[in-house]
């Protein structure tokens, strides 16, 4: 009995707690967040606004990738141009359904989920703080007012793929993941678990 009290106490131990993963989950969405924010701010003020320059300021790879600056007021692909703030309003219901889930809903005891959901948090709130307008002050033209900054382009020949950004690219990856999520993810057969409770139960 000592033997399995104590196998028990490590199992407990090392079991998933909601506060660590909160910390997880806020770890990974401010620093998702933070890139986010600080390679948009260092883009803009080293190439400006696109109409101060033409064609590709930066290329990594000529002809294929490079940085370029664009305001998007739409949603991906350039969807939906001027809506901002109607984009805005589904970010907010994004983030609340997000933290509904993780807690309520209890994601958080899947260090998969914690991390999908974490990276499309970063993403949300990092294109939200560009939709708000808080990037610009009031004398910024009508055309990129509330729009979300972009910057990496690709290209290839006569391809040309809509500029994106480090939030973009959290909310696809967390959005991929959670499909791939739900074609892999089965429910353990109830038989099994009840198997599994009992021979945990036995002495």
């Amino acid at each position: 009995m000592d033997v399995q009290n104590e196998l028990n106490s490590q199992k407990n131990k090392a079991a998933p707690t909601l506060a660590r993963r909160l910390i997880l989950f806020l770890t990974i969405s401010a620093a998702g967040l933070i890139a986010d924010l600080w390679t948009k701010s260092y883009m803009f003020e080293e190439l400006g606004l696109p109409h101060e320059t033409i064609g590709v300021d930066w290329w990594i790879i000529e002809n294929f990738f490079g940085f370029q600056t664009a305001v998007n007021q739409g949603a991906l692909f350039g969807m939906g141009q001027g809506g901002s703030s109607i984009f805005a309003l589904f970010s907010v219901i994004a983030f609340t359904a997000i933290l509904f889930w993780f807690v309520r809903g209890e994601a958080w005891k899947s260090l998969f989920l914690t991390i999908c959901l974490a990276c499309i948090t970063g993403g949300v709130i990092g294109n939200f703080y560009d939709r708000m307008g808080w990037w610009h002050g009031t004398d910024i033209h009508p055309d990129y007012a509330y729009g979300v900054r972009d910057f990496i382009l690709f290209t290839y020949q006569d391809l040309v793929w809509p500029n994106f950004n480090i939030a973009d690219c959290l909310l696809v990856c967390g959005a991929s993941l959670l499909v791939f999520y739900s074609f892999k993810y089965d429910e353990p057969k109830k038989g099994k678990a009840d198997a599994s409770q009992v021979e945990t139960n036995l002495p």
